[in-house]
């Protein structure tokens, strides 16, 4: 437990805080956390209330169960979608400063307090049917493509078998074969035999758990590392971008992560060969991973233990990945050629007069990316810290990306929180804010206002097509 009492920079400084700001501190903490959770369950309710983009898996007549338990709270209605964005503004807005009031009033409550409004917001957002994306029915569409229609979602596409399916309505990547990682596919294949609906809420019963445990790995971190753990908690678990488009989109992400932090965690109290098989596991589950794993292994004490963990662990998940799938790795060859007009090397190609991220900026990003690698890995092994690296190459990792989603900030956040060095969190601040600012809504009309048109290219509007020729 923290207790709320003055830092101690504010005490070297010999500021004198009011007596009426010490007992209203933990006031105003609570009250900005009940803020956030509060904005959550609005933007909710708002999604289930009538047709709109909120909740895209809405729009054609939705079953009972995907509306539960508020979808007979009031008739469905069609909302004017840009009164809704700017609703939707306003409350991203109001979130966000009320996450930064938050983070830095944190350490007055109690962490059972902190934690308490965390868990709250998580089980808000576990009730919402799927905010702004379809993403959760994809994982659902290639689960049953293998489980229920023999079609190995590796191979295939979709679009091939499953156009008769329920679930075909309720999906998107009708022309990609899968792009998410063989484990996380093993795990969504367990569910498919339940039926659309429960693996839907099996599948966010599973995202739930997950969530609070990688909350519950940020704090164990922090308090390893002599840091606030509210702070730490509230800063990785309640950022309102990651909150509404992450865990109100049930995005498959915090699978991935809790066994990053786990590694973490695990090389910190020198049980380095179990966080190396976890960070093995982790490139199983999502491609991004993969790079992550060498910086994991040498930013060890006892690297030969770690090099030990990861062969095993490697071993067993490469028998298990080759006997349901067997050699064919996923999509993401396929997915890395996708681009978001506001991603960073799309505008940078652009500024520099490619027209966005043609080939030659795709190549360019990739091989400062490989450059990441290797600098940070040969960083981890000189130091045997991981954490720095880490969030230098994660840092990298969503610099690089042409398709950047919101929600990938959730891969930063945790280094934000740990890793030490001004440079290090001024330029994670940029990244996160860029992130923030092009996905509010109305956000390309205001770039446009300013003369940032990306979408307007010749080079924008092939990425364009070739996204849409994987959708429809």
């Amino acid at each position: 437990m923290e207790a709320a009492v003055p830092s101690a920079r504010t005490r070297s400084l010999g500021i004198r805080i009011p007596a009426w700001w010490e007992s209203a501190a933990p006031t105003v903490a609570a009250l900005a956390l009940g803020a956030i959770a509060a904005g959550c369950l609005l933007i909710v309710l708002a999604s289930v209330h009538g047709r709109s983009f909120l909740a895209p898996t809405l729009h054609r007549s939705p079953p009972d169960w995907l509306t539960w338990p508020f979808g007979g709270f009031w008739t469905p209605r069609h909302l004017d979608r840009h009164a809704l964005q700017l609703d939707l503004l306003v409350a991203l807005v109001g979130m966000t400063a009320c996450y930064l009031v938050a983070i830095w009033l944190a350490p007055r409550l109690p962490l059972a307090v902190v934690a308490s409004f965390v868990a709250l917001t998580y089980v808000i957002l576990f009730l919402s049917p799927p905010l702004l994306l379809t993403d959760v029915f994809n994982y659902v569409d290639y689960a049953r493509m293998g489980v229920v229609h023999g079609f190995d979602p590796y191979t295939q596409v979709p679009a091939m078998g499953m156009r008769h399916d329920a679930v075909w309505r309720l999906s998107n990547w009708h022309h990609l074969r899968s792009p998410y990682g063989p484990a996380f596919t093993l795990m969504t294949y367990a569910l498919a035999p339940l039926g659309i609906a429960a693996s839907y809420w099996g599948y966010k019963a599973l995202l739930l758990g997950v969530s609070l445990a990688c909350a519950w790995l940020v704090v164990l971190i922090a308090r390893r590392l002599e840091r606030s753990a509210n702070r730490a908690l509230v800063l990785v678990a309640l950022n309102p971008l990651v909150l509404v488009f992450g865990a109100g989109g049930q995005h498959m992400d915090p699978f991935n992560l809790v066994l990053i932090l786990g590694a973490v965690y695990l090389g910190l109290t020198h049980r380095e060969a179990i966080g190396s098989a976890g960070a093995a596991a982790a490139a199983a589950v999502k491609a991004s991973a993969v790079a992550l794993v060498p910086v994991v292994v040498a930013g060890t004490v006892r690297q030969r233990r770690s090099l030990m963990g990861l062969a095993v662990g490697a071993a067993v998940l490469g028998a298990a990945v080759l006997a349901a799938f067997g050699p064919h790795p996923p999509a993401v060859r396929a997915q890395s050629r996708l681009v978001t007009p506001y991603s960073i090397p799309n505008v940078l190609g652009w500024m520099a007069g490619q027209g966005g991220e043609s080939d030659t900026v795709r190549t360019v990003s990739r091989a400062i990316l490989a450059l990441a690698v290797v600098a940070c890995t040969l960083w981890a092994w000189r130091t045997r810290d991981m954490l720095a690296p880490l969030g230098w190459l994660t840092l990298a990792t969503i610099a690089t990306l042409g398709w950047d989603m919101p929600w990938y900030l959730l891969w930063l956040l945790p280094f934000i929180a740990f890793v030490r060095g001004r440079v290090f969190r001024v330029l994670s601040l940029a990244v996160a804010v860029w992130l923030t600012l092009q996905w509010l809504p109305m956000a390309p009309r205001a770039a446009h206002a300013v003369g940032l048109t990306p979408s307007h290219s010749v080079v924008w509007k092939q990425n364009l097509a070739y996204l849409r020729s994987l959708l429809h």
